[in-house]
């Protein structure tokens, strides 16, 4: 397999991944080439329609698909190279990289550096240990903000929350918003996990 050899290999390309690789050009390294296994780039933020980004880098207040759009045209302004519909399969000790797309098949990539920028996943259910064997209806608090922003399906009328992080207390004005029935919030701490702004915008509020 012929191996093509670039300065640095960011994985993944949501708000970490450009903002690393931005940094990076910004120094003056140009051989960057993104991988991001989904279609576009922006990660989580696609599905973030809620305001509360970009205070700091920007000094506005942005949802998360304004945030992800404006560091995506950033990028598009350098000569990074971004490959969508790509998966890292391998990374070597030598920082040797395969990588498989449809369009392009199997490559290679030598890189001096490689920035891990795969961001995380959710708990769920079984390790958050939700009792219950009937999975229809219960969604982690992702699931259900991907499905309603991007895939544009409501996951329920009759909602309850678990959890009062800054995601469920989004989710939570967002379903009321949405037309559906919050009936509580459940925490187990005796505080809400959720920042401040979160707790009255989203909650008191609603």
């Amino acid at each position: 397999m012929k191996m093509i050899d670039i300065d640095i290999a960011v994985v993944g390309g949501g708000c970490a991944g450009m903002s690393a690789a931005l940094s990076a050009y910004g120094h003056g390294i140009k051989n960057i080439v993104i991988f991001e296994r989904n279609s576009y780039l922006g990660g989580v933020l696609k599905q973030c329609i809620h305001n509360g980004f970009g205070i700091h880098k920007f000094r506005e207040d942005l949802t998360g698909t304004q945030y992800a759009a404006r560091l995506i045209n950033d990028i598009v302004k350098t000569d990074i190279c971004i490959k969508t519909e790509t998966i890292v399969l391998d990374i070597s000790e030598d920082k040797e990289i395969v990588a498989v797309s449809s369009k392009e098949g199997m490559t290679g990539y030598r890189s001096k550096s490689i920035i891990l920028a795969t961001g995380c996943r959710e708990r769920s259910r079984g390790e958050l240990m939700i009792p219950g064997s009937r999975p229809a209806g219960v969604v982690t608090a992702g699931v259900a903000q991907r499905y309603m922003n991007i895939e544009g399906y409501l996951v329920g009328k009759k909602i309850f929350i678990l959890g009062s992080g800054d995601i469920g207390l989004i989710m939570a004005r967002q379903f009321v918003l949405e037309g559906a029935e919050v009936v509580a919030i459940a925490e187990l701490m005796p505080f809400s996990g959720g920042l401040a702004r979160n707790i009255a915008q989203c909650a008191e509020d609603f």
